[in-house]
């Protein structure tokens, strides 16, 4: 096996999902031929390190963590969980799947959405806070407990990174919420350099220096997750998708996902539809 270790399953009591529910919580102790993907994974996955060194992946952004790192890895995204363990020291880790849209809601209130590992974080007691519970509890409390659990974590790396000074400058910052407040909406930039009150080329300049990607494509990329997560979560037509993310043009809509991911919303639908764990 590329991997053993407790697993605890918490399945959602009631008709009525939760807001966000940890459906699934573990350790994973790896061999160094361990080696995990999801295409477009339905779930949001945090995880903290407790020895041993991996490899983590969400799209095109790849980060080496190792003890006392923690890792997120939010839904909607490409994941890859490469095992670097040696037979002397093998890669282990405490993980908690979250499950919803707004998992992600909460990551972008903490200003985490984009972050994928913190290093050096020091939170092993915190996340093995669930596993101790998990020997103990039953499933009812273990909902709450886990919500609960989350929003600590998330808290705390929000904490950790402000201290640490990872935060964006005013600028790109004010930027960003404006493209995250307009994401419902089509996108001119001749707006945004009428609320910025600086020309397009500079907004667009300083925006790519922090955030690795130009204005626009980041306003695409954020549509199509959004897209996404509502292909998979809901049952909206790709015509009631396409409106609400601003696009009047199902069919325009429709060739731009297909740029970004590599098939069309349909497509994509049918393919990714059902859930997934660890």
């Amino acid at each position: 096996m590329d991997k053993y270790g407790p697993i605890y399953h918490f399945p959602t009591i009631g008709e009525i999902p939760p807001p966000i529910s940890v459906p699934f919580i573990g350790i994973n102790y790896c061999t160094p031929q361990y080696r995990n993907v999801r295409r477009i994974s339905t779930i949001t996955v945090i995880g903290c390190v407790l020895s041993g060194r991996g490899k983590i992946r969400v799209n095109s952004q790849t980060s080496r963590v190792q003890q006392g790192d923690v890792f997120l890895m939010r839904s909607g995204s490409f994941h890859e969980v490469i095992s670097e363990a040696t037979p002397e020291e093998p890669w282990v880790f405490i993980w908690y799947n979250v499950h919803s849209q707004w998992a992600l809601n909460v990551l972008e209130a903490y200003r985490l959405l984009s972050t994928i590992v913190v290093p050096d974080a020091d939170m092993e007691p915190l996340f093995r806070q669930g596993i101790d519970w998990a020997e103990s509890k039953t499933i009812e409390e273990m909902q709450g407990a886990l919500q609960q659990l989350f929003m600590q974590i998330v808290i705390r790396l929000s904490e950790i990174q402000r201290n640490r000074g990872d935060l964006l400058p005013l600028l790109v910052r004010q930027i960003k919420l404006h493209l995250d407040n307009q994401m419902l909406q089509p996108f001119h930039t001749e707006q945004l350099v009428k609320e910025m009150g600086l020309s397009a080329k500079h907004l667009n300049r300083v925006f790519k220096k922090e955030m690795g990607t130009t204005i626009y494509n980041y306003v695409l990329t954020k549509k199509v997750e959004s897209a996404k997560l509502m292909l998979i979560e809901t049952h909206l037509t790709v015509n009631e998708i396409s409106e609400q993310l601003g696009y009047s043009d199902p069919h325009y809509f429709s060739n731009l996902f297909k740029q970004k991911i590599g098939m069309r919303p349909t497509a994509f639908r049918s393919k990714f539809s059902e859930q997934e764990h660890h």
